[in-house]
């Protein structure tokens, strides 16, 4: 009698950045999960050197009442940047929807900015402060044990898959789908 449970594999399911490489989870796979945190990373980064960069130039030249105003409207303005980015990309993961809306706005201003644009300039200021808790959310969401929903909903597919295939034995699975001893 041949062992029947080599011969059928389960249906592994592609997803975006990560192909299939999510299942075993090797070395392509961790590789781009560092890629996407370091990127993640170095944009918070540029993002807060950005920020603190303009603000402190602004309140070297001002006086006081001028300088409490403009620390409390950033403060308020990046406290409130993080509620909303947070929320957001909690809600995203969640619903495996993004919104392609909130994207375009800042390459439209970004591109009036490198042609000359004052008052885009301007913006890319004032909107950097409400960007920087989105990038925050991503950074520290990409930092997680699953980095996007769909990688999720593929890993709560292959478990429903291995809990109806319950004679694969664990040597045939990968380490993240393996049955625990009772």
């Amino acid at each position: 009698m041949t062992d029947r449970t080599t011969d059928f594999q389960p249906p592994i399911p592609f997803i975006p950045l990560f192909g299939q490489s999510w299942y075993e989870r090797g070395l392509g796979y961790w590789t781009k999960r560092a890629l996407i945190s370091i990127a993640l990373g170095l944009l918070l980064l540029l993002s807060i050197v950005f920020i603190w960069a303009v603000v402190a130039t602004i309140i070297d030249k001002a006086n006081l009442w001028p300088r409490i105003a403009l620390l409390l409207l950033v403060s308020a303005g990046i406290s409130w940047s993080h509620y909303i980015g947070f929320k957001q990309v909690r809600a995203r993961r969640v619903s495996q929807t993004s919104n392609p809306a909130a994207r375009s706005p800042g390459l439209i201003t970004g591109a009036a900015a490198y042609g000359g644009s004052g008052i885009a300039g301007a913006l890319i200021l004032i909107g950097q402060i409400f960007v920087v808790g989105w990038v925050t959310a991503n950074f520290v969401y990409s930092l997680r044990r699953y980095v996007s929903p769909f990688e999720v909903r593929a890993v709560q597919e292959m478990r429903e898959w291995y809990t109806q295939h319950p004679e694969l034995p664990n040597s045939q699975r990968p380490k993240q789908f393996r049955q625990r001893p009772e």
